[in-house]
């Protein structure tokens, strides 16, 4: 009797291969997010290639300390956000209520952006656990050649959308960043304290708009690196998979 292939997937196999999409997908963009986020080393060297030492008026050693504490609020090992630097000639506090106020809004981002992670590592976990089990599925592949074919496929259908997103959100930011910039914290934040003024509010002079938009632009490259390598994973994995498919077929009749 003529055995099935081992591609074909019940709704087990389907659900497992959505699981496994969804959690790569969600995973690639934020760690592409947070890779940049929160690189101390990206910050310290657009301070430094944008001169802020001199728009802001801080040292660049407090500027590093200044980063550092916005980190460690962003990730939960600070309380507060505020610091004393000397800021042109004058030790103060270097950021007004309303800064702070939005900087507890950044971090809020942060900490859905960190619990959206560990949901995308448990999609993950539970579509490779679905993948192995299979009920019922067909017994001319192992469970881990099985496995090992879903995943190759949740590879590739995870990368491609993530990939044509990619595309669709770089064009309209590098025709226009400020425009999009806009757009982003208008559908992001429910408030108006983003709206900060560089003659008075030195978060905005510490990280202007062109920081963003380098910032902007390595996540952008990350995210396709990042997804070029998952869906090339993939069709290596899938290419893998279906010679070994053939040879466990061979001897396991």
């Amino acid at each position: 009797m003529e055995r099935k292939s081992h591609r074909t997937t019940g709704f087990v196999g389907v659900a497992s291969v959505i699981l496994l999409a969804l959690g790569l997908a969600g995973l690639n963009m934020l760690l592409s997010v947070q890779a940049v986020a929160l690189d101390l080393d990206f910050y310290v060297a657009k301070w430094a290639e944008l001169d802020i030492p001199a728009s802001a008026k801080m040292s660049m050693e407090d500027l590093r300390l200044a980063g550092t504490k916005l980190l460690g609020y962003f990730t939960g090992s600070e309380a507060d956000p505020q610091l004393m630097a000397v800021v042109d000639g004058t030790l103060r506090p270097v950021f007004r209520e309303h800064e702070i106020q939005h900087l507890h809004d950044v971090r809020d981002l942060f900490q859905l952006g960190f619990a959206a992670k560990k949901v995308c590592y448990g999609l993950i976990v539970l579509g490779i656990l679905l993948a192995a089990w299979q009920p019922g599925g067909d017994k001319t592949a192992s469970p881990g050649l099985r496995t090992g074919w879903l995943v190759s496929k949740s590879l590739i259908i995870g990368g491609v959308p993530v990939l044509a997103a990619t595309i669709i959100l770089a064009l309209p930011a590098a025709r226009d960043f400020t425009r999009w910039w806009t757009a982003f914290h208008l559908a992001t934040f429910d408030n108006d304290l983003w709206r900060l003024d560089p003659a008075t509010d030195w978060l905005i002079r510490i990280f202007p708009e062109e920081f963003f938009f380098a910032a902007v632009k390595r996540i952008g490259l990350y995210s396709l690196a990042a997804t070029a390598a998952c869906i090339v994973l993939g069709v290596i994995l899938n290419f893998a998979v279906s010679q070994l498919s053939s040879h466990y077929s061979k001897y396991n009749l």
